[in-house]
């Protein structure tokens, strides 16, 4: 799987990204059966700036970045840089300067298996990055991996092309073959979760909106023993 460069990947769907922006990545988990988004440990380093954009994927050989700086060559408007650092990798593989050439390409933002460093740098320009952490050893620049090529960041299977969704509770991962389908039925999704905010706010339970009045009662009769039923006091 190292030492291969795919320059040409499917960015057919670069025009349905304006639609992806306001859209939970919680909510695209419910609209993906609860598949699709990245375990918790890779999450955002930059608070409060979501992420939208087109896969370009990064193979790196353990604790080497020469490969994602070939990558950063090849982005284009509109761009996430997501990167499979490769197992055990403990260097800070992406950082501020790269990301000001990232930036000026037209990256909206990088998503890591690994860590970064220049966290301080990248948080006052507000760069979204989303990785398991920081770390201050850079990382060496010998062996090549490969670009544009399936990868694995978070347990979820990224392919170039795909849609990249990110925000503070981490990042969705949309297949670019069904995400006309999917942003459509997240879209209906997101009205509803409006809805069950205006009727929890109005006196209704979370569950009662969706499943009925009595569905949680129903739901765990006979699963639990009730102690000190009454007025708690």
């Amino acid at each position: 799987m190292y030492k291969k460069i795919i320059e040409r990947r499917d960015r057919r769907h670069l025009s349905l990204l304006p639609g992806f922006n306001g859209i939970w990545t919680s909510t695209l988990a419910d609209t993906m059966g609860r598949h699709g988004v990245m375990a918790g440990d890779i999450r955002p380093l930059v608070a409060d700036v979501p992420l939208v954009g087109i896969a370009l994927t990064v193979l790196n050989y353990p604790d080497d970045n020469i490969t994602t700086h070939r990558a950063l060559q090849l982005v284009q408007p509109g761009d996430v840089l997501v990167i499979d650092a490769g197992p055990g990798s403990m260097t800070g593989s992406f950082g501020h300067n790269m990301s000001l050439e990232a930036r000026k390409r037209g990256a909206v933002g990088v998503v890591s298996s690994g860590f970064v460093r220049d966290l301080r740098l990248l948080r006052a320009d507000g760069f979204p990055v989303f990785a398991r952490g920081g770390c201050p050893r850079s990382a060496q620049k010998n062996t090549p991996g490969s670009i544009n090529v399936p990868i694995s960041v978070g347990g979820v299977v990224v392919q170039p092309g795909d849609v990249i969704v990110g925000d503070d509770d981490g990042i969705a991962v949309v297949p670019f073959g069904d995400a006309a389908e999917i942003l459509a039925q997240a879209k209906q999704r997101m009205q509803m979760e409006h809805q069950q905010a205006l009727d929890i706010r109005a006196g209704k339970r979370p569950l009662e909106i969706v499943h009925g009045e009595d569905w949680l009662a129903e739901s765990l009769r006979g699963k639990i023993e009730v102690v000190g039923r009454g007025d708690g006091q």
